[in-house]
């Protein structure tokens, strides 16, 4: 009888075993889940260029405004003052200009102090650990709103937003 409840037994394991959770969810990103980059179609981004990224619980979104610090809770942010290029140089250390938190400014470029330089693209690490959604506004421009990023289980997912020119509006 001892013999049939260790083999009852390990039946039970197997079938408990055999029916459990298929595949362990995926491990968290080492790095951002998405490299984010906004820009406007053949000019500099708007001053009052907004973005609000939604993830996760976070329906409310994470805001970022254009030459103002962000929460960084998951979205951070940097601002490319250099027209089709990578982030902004000092030429007196080599570099980047702006700090990860994207505060925006005027080093390694030829603006006067107090002057802010144009931001050609707005460059996002976002830390979502997976799917988020992100809005876009500025003056001038089409809005953007809910536009999808699909996690599909990998990390540091190159996301593009280019923003264009509002159409002007026919009289009649």
């Amino acid at each position: 009888m001892r013999d049939c409840w260790s083999v009852a037994a390990g039946l039970l394991w197997f079938s408990v075993a055999a029916c459990g959770p298929g595949q362990r969810p995926p491990e968290g990103c080492d790095g951002p889940s998405f490299n984010l980059v906004v820009r406007a179609e053949d000019a500099p981004l708007p001053p009052d260029t907004r973005i609000n990224v939604l993830y996760g619980s976070n329906q409310e979104g994470e805001p970022y405004e254009l030459g103002k610090p962000g929460r960084k809770q998951a979205v951070f942010c940097e601002e490319d003052t250099v027209q089709g290029g990578g982030p902004s140089e000092s030429p007196e250390t080599g570099t980047g200009a702006l700090d990860s938190g994207g505060a925006g400014g005027a080093a390694g470029s030829d603006v006067a102090p107090g002057e802010s330089a144009d931001v050609w693209a707005l460059r996002c690490r976002l830390y979502t650990q997976g799917p988020a959604r992100v809005d876009v506004t500025a003056t001038g421009y089409q809005p953007i709103k809910d536009r999808k990023l699909s996690f599909d289980d990998r990390c540091n997912v190159e996301a593009l937003v280019t923003i264009t020119p509002l159409l002007p509006e026919m009289d009649d």
